[in-house]
This record gives structure tokens, C-alpha cells and sequence, in this order.
């Protein structure tokens, strides 16, 4: 081998010299020691090069909006306690819930679950079975009893009418708030729609009763069996300081069957309510053993009826009259009511009854025309198809709309209650509505968000400040709001246009794991009795299904982009374990912000 010298110094082999001139035939690894070019090699802190002097551009810490939590219409910090539930700090993530959401148990059973629908981890391997964890946290918090913190107390009252989810959440949030709460139910218990529109086996009464009695706990009080309908919204009131009405859907649209007499046609809502008072003895007297039900809708209550009519032990179809793909009802619902043994026939809608012996029911079949206002292609009638069904029972389930008569039996006042803006004011002084009443998206998540909302504008109307804008605490534009901010007097904390996509993370360090799914009762065997059809994941499974979460868009001090900064310019706390950057030496390279798992760092001029 020959080594150029120069003044006794050693310099670079020829064979370096040519791989460096024209390039290395083959990798590094192959090389011999003579053949490797030199490197530079300091044997000093590199700390004494301020490279922050080079940058253009500096890493921040951020916290952007996971998509969970911007579809969420209740508003959880679905991230936050994801988080803890993963760290099995069940503590921490059951206080996160218990700070944004009045009905956690309920939710976890019920929710249609929007969240889980964006949920970045879905296009990936599964999005996160966030229901299932939430339906652990929240039974969690009944068997424990936990009750939330009240702030001190206020001599303002507030009336609330109507004990439905809407009514709930707002009586929560007020009594956190310190006012004094009053609800008023028409029905027998309270609930509303919980109790009466969703079957037992989907909402267990007493997982209902644990929730509501919690919020008596809280010191919300609660009288059933009062008719709240007064000749005007100002006698309603009476000595309140404030009025919030939300009686939910009570009217029911009809399909227009003609030749129906009363009692022909039975409305779902109606059913399932008569069904709920029943539940438990059965069967039922409005069906037999072996009656042939009909159930007119493609909608939820539809399905919950049908599924309902089956249990009393009826052979039932559903008549829709466009097809599946138009069906209203959730995807998973429809499902089980045909693993259940409920027929569904579409592009048909109902005619006329004829009259005479056993019940037939007169239908015509559809064809699909033009999208109406709705979205949907419009069924349209094909002549000559009319075709006969016999029937013992018709269950009929198009829609539910609200009634403001119930409310006031002045017509005038009725029609302006409707135009409530989304914070739930109306144009009377100090009377509010939300949830079903005043429309939008009828589920008991939006309903609790709607409750929420109004409880902060009723709160911003007794301190005398109803002026100042509550958008600061909105998630997203469709009423989203954090309650936990609110008390705090903390607007949201994120770039609400900064939604974290999947883009976004660095899926190199989360490894694919599989969705764990809650298991369901056998279809055969729960048709038989309205026992609760799912059962809810174990502490372990919970546990390994929290840590599924991304943690999408805020750090959890994972320490990437501390380990891989070569210029040491990540700087973790030594008692408070958290991370900063040190912009002395940072040059604005970026490889913390590609390094990091969750978007949680950004590069900023």
C-alpha cells in the first residue's frame, strides 16, 4: 500500500483518493481499512457550536386537534383519556371523561360512535374501539359513585322540561356550575328517549337509573308525572331565573296509510314506550305469540321496533321504500336485526288498509328517481304493481317531529321557540331550547353536546354577561364544546383547523395491531328475552385497546425527537420529565418534527 506523506503527515491511500474522486464500486462494508475514506472526528463538546445562528425555521411543540375528538359531539377528551386508559392510570382517564361527559355509560352503549368513523388508526389497521373503552370508564364511575366538582353555589334556579339526554346534560352542567336545577318529565321516569325509545337490550334500565341517580346525587332534582303544557312560555317560567325546554320529538309523522282507523296503526315511538312500561313481565298485549308485524320505515326506530315486535315473539318485516343504501338506520343495527331474523323489503311503501277480517295491507313498489331535498334518490310508484300483505299489527315508524303545542298553547309563541340559535337562545328573555326540539341531528350524542351548549349560555345569561362570544370553546363548526375549558375559564387549546391526518404521523413506530372487538350474545339465543345483547371488554382488554391510540397531535414525552437531535437541542425537565427545545443550539434541521409519532412538532419561521 501507498500513503502520501507531506511534512510526516499521513494523508489519504490512493485507493481512498480514487473512491473518492469517482465513487465506491461497493458499499462501505465491503471496504478494507485502507480503502475507507477518513472522517472527521472532534474530541471536544459539540455544545460549543451555537448552531441556532444557521436556521431559518425553529421546532415548536404543538397541540393539534385529533379527529376523534372533533367528531365528537358530546366534546370528550377522547385523545387525553385514551392516553391514560393505555397507561392503565384509570384514575387519570376517568376523571378526563367525568369532566366532559354526564352520560359516559350510556354513551358507551348507545353512541353511534362518529368518532371512531375518523379515527386515523382506521385506515391503518382498525380504528380504536373508543365506545367500548368509554363504556368501561363510565361503569367504572357508577360503581364507584364519583361525582364531579360544583362550583360555589349560585341563588339563580333554573326549570328544565324534559328528562331526555338533552335535559340531563344541562342539569349536569348547571349544577356543576352552582345554580340551583329543577327538571320537569311528563312521563312516569325519567329519561325520555333513553327509557322509552331504546330497547333494554341495547340500554339496560338500571345502567340508566345509575346515571340519573348520580345527577340526583349532584343535587338535581327531578319531578315525573308533571305536564309541563301552559297557556304561554311566561307562566311556564313562572319565578325561574332562567326556562330551558327540551321535550325532545314527541309528535309522529304518519305514512298516510289510508282506511287506518285509530288503533290500526300504532306509531314505533309509541310501541316501544308501552314496551318499556311492560318490561318485565311479558308478552306484551298489543302482539302474540306468532303475529305477523309490519313495520313501516328505514330509520332506527324502525329497526328498534322490529327487533322489539321479534322478542314478543312475532314474525316481522320492515318495509322500506327506497333501498339499503338510502336506510337512515345504523349500519351495525341493520345488521343484527337480519342476524335476528327480521325481514326487510325495499323499494315498497304502504297504500291502503282494507277493511274485513285479518288486516292486508295494500302496498305498491317503488323505482328510484331524481335526489329529493334529502340527498336520496326519490322513490317514485310503479303502476300495476300493487301487490297484498297480511298483517295482524302495523308499527308505524317514518319520523318523529317536535310539538311546541305541548309546551305553550299560544301558536304565535309556539312557532318562535323554533328559531333558537345554536347556543339554544330563543327571542324570549331568559328561555332556551336544545337537543330534538330544535332539530339538527337527532342522537343522543348531539343531544348531550346541545345540552352542554345551552347550560353554558344560560350560565352566560345569569352572571350578566351573556354578550361575550362561547366560540372559543367549540371544537369544531357543529357545536362541540368543552365543558372542562368552560369551568376553567380556558378556551379549547387547539388549532381548530389543524386537524391531525393519518399523513401526518409517523406510522414507523406504531406496529399493527388488531381492533378487540366487545362480544355479542348469539342471534338465536337473545331473540328470546331483552337481555343486554353486548358485553363489554375486560380491564385487560381495555388496557390493550387504549394503547392502540395514536395520541394524535399533542407529545406524550416519548422522547424521539430527544433521541435523535444531533445537535443535542431537545432538552428533557429532570423532575417534571417534560421536553423543550433549546434554540441556542438548534439549527432548524427538522428531524425532530419528521421523527416525531404523533405531528406533534411543527416547523415555524
Amino acid at each position: 500500500m501507498t500513503i502520501k506523506k507531506k511534512d510526516n503527515f499521513k494523508t489519504i491511500s490512493d485507493k481512498a483518493q480514487q473512491y473518492i474522486d469517482h465513487g465506491a464500486p461497493k458499499p462501505i462494508s465491503e471496504m478494507t481499512i485502507e480503502e475507507i475514506p477518513p472522517v472527521a472526528i472532534s474530541w471536544g463538546r459539540s455544545d460549543v457550536f451555537k448552531t441556532g445562528a444557521w436556521r431559518n425555521v425553529t421546532p415548536h411543540y404543538v397541540k393539534r386537534l385529533p379527529p376523534c375528538r372533533a367528531g365528537c359531539p358530546v366534546g370528550n377528551d377522547i385523545e387525553g383519556w385514551l392516553v391514560a386508559a393505555g397507561k392503565g392510570d384509570w384514575d387519570e382517564a376517568v376523571g378526563l371523561l367525568m369532566a366532559e361527559q354526564p352520560l359516559p355509560s350510556v354513551c358507551g352503549r348507545v353512541c353511534y360512535h362518529p368518532c371512531e368513523t375518523v379515527c386515523n388508526r382506521g385506515d391503518y389497521d382498525g380504528s380504536v374501539n373508543i365506545r367500548a373503552v368509554e363504556r368501561f370508564l363510565g361503569d367504572r364511575i357508577v360503581e364507584s359513585g364519583l361525582l364531579p366538582d360544583i362550583q360555589t353555589d349560585s341563588s339563580a334556579r333554573v326549570l328544565i322540561v324534559g328528562s331526555g339526554p338533552t335535559g340531563l346534560s344541562a342539569a349536569w352542567m348547571l349544577r356543576r356550575l352552582g345554580h340551583e336545577v329543577e327538571i320537569r318529565e311528563r312521563a312516569a321516569e325519567p329519561g325520555g328517549l333513553l327509557r322509552y325509545g331504546i330497547p333494554a337490550y341495547r340500554m339496560p334500565r338500571d345502567i340508566l337509573a345509575s346515571e340519573i341517580e348520580l345527577l340526583e346525587r349532584l343535587g338535581v332534582s327531578i319531578r315525573c308525572g308533571v305536564d309541563s303544557v301552559q297557556d304561554n312560555i311566561s307562566n311556564l317560567k313562572g319565578d325561574f331565573d332562567a326556562l330551558f325546554l327540551s321535550p325532545g320529538a314527541a309528535g309522529h309523522r304518519s305514512s298516510g296509510i289510508s282506511g287506518a282507523t285509530e288503533g290500526t296503526v300504532v306509531g314505533a315511538i309509541e310501541f316501544l314506550a308501552q314496551v318499556a312500561d311492560k318490561i318485565p313481565p311479558l308478552p306484551l298485549p298489543t302482539i302474540a305469540d306468532g303475529d305477523k308485524v309490519v313495520v313501516i320505515g328505514g330509520g332506527n326506530s324502525a329497526i328498534d321496533a322490529a327487533r322489539t315486535a321479534l322478542r314478543l315473539g312475532a314474525e316481522v318485516t320492515i318495509l322500506y321504500r327506497r333501498t339499503r343504501s338510502e336506510m337512515p338506520a345504523y349500519h351495525e343495527e341493520i345488521e343484527a336485526a337480519i342476524a335476528e331474523g327480521v325481514k326487510i323489503e325495499f323499494l315498497i311503501s304502504p297504500d291502503s288498509l282494507i277493511a274485513g277480517g285479518r288486516k292486508r295491507l295494500r302496498c305498491i313498489r317503488n323505482k328510484l328517481g331524481k335526489p329529493d331535498a334529502s340527498g336520496r334518490r326519490r322513490p317514485e310508484p310503479m303502476p300495476g304493481s300493487e301487490f297484498e300483505l297480511s298483517c295482524d299489527t302495523i308499527l308505524d315508524a317514518v319520523g318523529e317531529y317536535p310539538d311546541p303545542s305541548q309546551l305553550t298553547a299560544d301558536t304565535n309563541e309556539a312557532e318562535l321557540l323554533r328559531s333558537a340559535d345554536v347556543w339554544g337562545r330563543t327571542k324570549f328573555d331568559g328561555v332556551f331550547t336544545g337537543g330534538d326540539f330544535s332539530g339538527g341531528d337527532r342522537t343522543v350524542a348531539h343531544a348531550i353536546g346541545a345540552g352542554k351548549r345551552a347550560a353554558m349560555a344560560i350560565n352566560q345569561y345569569l352572571k350578566g354577561d351573556d354578550a361575550q362570544s362561547l366560540d372559543r370553546y367549540l371544537l369544531d363548526k357543529d357545536g362541540a364544546v368543552t365543558a372542562n375549558g368552560y369551568q376553567n375559564q380556558d378556551s379549547v387549546g387547539y388549532d381548530r383547523k389543524n386537524l391531525v391526518r393519518l399523513d401526518d404521523l409517523n406510522t414507523a413506530y406504531h406496529p399493527h395491531l388488531g381492533r378487540i372487538e366487545e362480544t355479542e350474545t348469539d342471534s338465536k339465543i337473545r331473540v328470546s328475552n331483552f337481555d343486554e345483547i353486548v358485553s363489554g371488554l375486560t380491564e385487560q382488554m381495555n388496557l390493550l385497546e387504549a394503547g392502540r391510540c395514536f395520541h394524535c397531535g399533542e407529545c406524550d414525552d416519548c422522547g424521539n425527537c430527544h433521541v435523535f437531535c444531533p445537535d443535542g437541542a431537545v432538552v428533557r425537565d429532570p423532575n417534571s420529565r417534560t421536553l423543550s427545545f433549546d434554540l441556542e443550539h438548534c439549527k432548524g434541521c427538522g428531524i425532530c418534527e419528521a421523527e416525531c409519532p404523533r405531528a406533534a412538532i411543527e416547523m415555524k419561521k
